[in-house]
């Protein structure tokens, strides 16, 4: 039987009106409208997508930058200066490279004729490929040419002198160089304007579309510059060391200039799915005109296939993890999509262009459906992929889905947060149409097998020896009965024997004929949303023929509102869920057990109250945590005390909060550093942390004289510090004076 850790009631699926969303048509007129936009603009937006682009790149060495106190204009030219640098230099290395490949090229031409020469001796002298040309011209042959049976007159041609000369000559060099040098002078304008304006435009831009919701646009505009600024840093860093690793493997080799190819590699890296390929290619072909045998070449796609492999399944899912938020099959669409509309600059932007686009889906709820298509997030949550397995009858993927998520928790996680909940989906779908049989059949089979193959430890039937305690009873449908199958796996072993019933055995022509002989308990199973009347029923019927039962009834579908009293169902507990029910068997079945003594704890409740009160108030204690700030040169140090149950903490005043590392504290029962709260992942968006301004905190538990702790004593502080082992010892030492002293002020009391 699976450890019990049992969780919140199962959380019921929300869906999103349809008027949430908007009209389609309307969506689609206007990313009609967008795209037509796109393409009649890109003159001018891809300059200026690339500007902001290349900002997102620069914000974080400005922002550097700043902190070290440069001015915002020195520090925007810095940063230009530095990327213009760097294009630059690899434009120069590019440029003297292709000059020395263009010296040496002729010097390569006799080992490509030779080698040329050995491919058609090993092919048979050439006789090969001349008998494959011979086969295609006789095909051919066999078929009539209409162009020869069309006498065509011929067509006088004149010839004239159309040599191109000097000038001709040279605006054909100007018209190819100064279309990219225009456009990288427009995106260099545009974006000095962009890091210069950076805060306003922002600000405009916050007031354009926000529409009164300033959080949420500025939440989306803050993921989306992180994803981008991100990815971008991750990408420079990964197609950067592709580069070097490829050109410095290519040199080991014996290729010709190898930086030149690590440089166009490191570049067309920002291509998707081809630009590798296309920048190994002309080293492949070099490597075949420059040795006269075949180990270059070999080696030099083995170098690339080993590179590729490696960052491509090894090291770019690491690096990347979800900082794009993108599918595999979204990249492709979007390359493809992109260039069409720009060309090849559409390849390079084409990622970061579309993960702004899921950001704003996840957001916009009119454009919900970019994060659905492209998004990399799973679109239907765990209890909604089991449900769509269940009904499609695929046995195989249900119980593979069950394993994963049991891998990573256990069975009873498995039955609380997926299976049930996907029970209730069902019930959804089976009140909006009960005349679905196979549907209902598919569901009930297929959770059936599941539940079978998962937990193997619980047998089918009890023997007849043994009677059972517990009865788990299925209450109108075959859901039902799946609910209550559950059920009798989550409860304890220690409760006794446990059986499971279908709701045939609470109908009114069977109800008589239920054994109910050493029954102390019964729960039954509802997920429908109006379960009190049938339940009242039932339990009427079952309390004639054993008056001493206890009968619980598991609303799933709907919990029970306030009102309800357990007299109105005619049962002795109404629980919303599994794990409740689970906690009221506990409960009924050892109520009539004798409980042996517990120990009672050395502070009683009143010790507990009078403690609570003297750490909020201004006496005798509030001088002495006054000392053991002043002592561990923190500003502030408080006392935090649990409740009666020596479980959690508790306040005084209503609108006091109680903080989360002081709680954790009480639950480990041991000593809690945190010298910037803002750097914890778990306390960085703790209440009481924020709400007070605490970046530090270290706290101990206080423990009473048999050992149960009884509250927390702790530093706070409103700037990060560091707190070494020496001040944690004395921390947990001042713990103990304080101790001793309230010992001290209970006497004086008491006396």
């Amino acid at each position: 039987m699976p450890d019990q850790q049992f969780g919140a009631p199962p959380v019921r699926p929300i869906y999103v009106r349809p008027s949430e969303r908007g009209n389609p048509l309307i969506t689609a007129g206007f990313l009609l409208i967008a795209i037509v936009v796109l393409y009649l603009g890109s003159g001018i937006l891809v300059p200026l997508v690339l500007a902001v682009l290349l900002a997102f790149a620069l914000a974080p060495l400005i922002r550097r930058l700043r902190r070290l106190h440069v001015p915002h204009i020195l520090a925007i030219l810095i940063a230009v200066g530095l990327a213009a640098a760097l294009v630059g230099t690899i434009g120069y290395l590019v440029a003297t490279q292709l000059v020395k490949l263009a010296s040496d090229l002729p010097a390569y031409q006799s080992t490509v004729a030779a080698k040329t020469q050995s491919l058609q001796e090993t092919m048979g002298g050439g006789q090969f490929l001349d008998s494959l040309m011979g086969a295609i011209d006789q095909l051919t042959g066999d078929f009539p040419n209409p162009a020869e049976e069309t006498v065509v007159p011929p067509t006088p041609v004149t010839i004239t002198n159309g040599g191109a000369g000097p000038l001709d000559l040279l605006q054909g060099v100007l018209g190819s160089v100064l279309g990219p040098l225009a456009t990288g002078a427009i995106v260099l304008v545009f974006l000095i304007f962009l890091l210069l304006e950076r805060e306003d435009l922002r600000d405009r831009f916050l007031k354009l579309v926000s529409r009164g919701d300033l959080r949420t646009s500025t939440k989306v505009m803050n993921e989306a510059a992180a994803r981008v600024g991100r990815y971008l840093l991750v990408q420079f860093g990964v197609n950067f060391s592709y580069g070097i690793v490829f050109g410095a493997g290519l040199y080991l080799i014996g290729v010709p200039n190898a930086v030149l190819w690590g440089l166009l590699a490191a570049l067309f890296r920002y291509i998707p799915f081809v630009g590798t390929l296309m920048a190994a290619s002309i080293p492949f072909m070099l490597a075949f005109a420059v040795d006269p045998g075949w180990f270059m070449l070999l080696a030099s796609i083995g170098l690339f296939v080993t590179l590729e492999m490696t960052i491509t399944n090894a090291i770019e899912p690491r690096l990347y993890g979800s900082s794009t938020g993108l599918s595999p099959l979204a990249v492709l669409v979007a390359a493809m999509f992109w260039a069409t509309l720009w060309g090849p600059i559409g390849l390079i932007l084409s990622t970061p262009i579309t993960v702004c686009l899921v950001v704003l889906g996840r957001y916009v709820p009119q454009l919900a459906f970019f994060e659905t298509l492209l998004g990399s997030e799973p679109v239907l949550s765990q209890p909604e992929r089991l449900y769509q397995r269940l009904v499609s009858g695929n046995v195989e993927e249900a119980v593979e889905l069950a394993e994963e998520h049991i891998a990573d928790n256990d069975v009873s996680k498995f039955y609380l947060d997926v299976a049930v909940p996907a029970l209730l989906l069902a019930e959804m779908d089976l009140s909006l149409d009960v005349s679905d049989l196979s549907h209902r059949r598919n569901v009930m089979d297929s959770m059936r097998a599941v539940i079978d193959d998962i937990d193997i430890e619980i047998e089918a039937d009890l023997t007849a020896s043994e009677k059972p305690r517990v009865l788990c009873i299925g209450g109108r449908t075959e859901l039902d009965d799946a609910a209550a199958q559950i059920l009798m796996r989550l409860i304890k072993p220690e409760n006794g024997p446990v059986k499971a019933l279908a709701p045939l055995a609470i109908r009114q022509e069977s109800i008589g004929q239920l054994a109910l002989e050493g029954v102390e308990v019964i729960c039954l199973c509802y997920l429908d949303k109006s379960p009190r009347s049938h339940a009242r029923l039932v339990a009427r019927r079952l309390s004639r023929r054993h008056s001493g039962i206890k009968i619980i009834a598991v609303a799933l579908g709907v919990p029970p509102v306030s009102g309800d009293r357990k007299q109105d169902w005619g049962v002795a507990r109404i629980v919303p869920g599994l794990s409740e029910a689970v906690l009221a068997v506990d409960e009924l079945v050892h109520a009539d057990t004798p409980q042996k003594p517990t120990a009672v704890p050395a502070i009683d409740d009143a010790a507990l109250d009078r403690l609570r009160q003297l750490a909020h108030s201004d006496g005798p204690l509030a001088k002495a945590l006054g000392d053991i700030a002043s002592a561990s040169n923190a500003p502030t140090a408080i006392m935090d005390i649990v409740d009666s149950k020596f479980r959690a903490l508790t306040v005084v005043e209503e609108h006091d909060e109680i903080n989360g590392a002081s709680q954790s504290v009480v639950a480990s029962e041991a000593t809690l550093i945190l010298p910037d709260v803002v750097e914890s992942e778990e306390f960085a968006n703790d209440r009481f942390f924020l709400e007070n301004g605490v970046r530090f905190y270290a706290g101990v538990p206080l423990k009473g004289p048999d050992g149960t702790v009884i509250g927390v004593l702790a530093l706070l502080d409103d700037k990060p510090r560091d707190f070494t082992e020496v001040d944690r010892e004395k921390l947990e030492l001042e713990a103990l004076k304080l101790m001793t002293r309230l010992n001290q002020l209970t006497r004086a009391e008491i006396a």
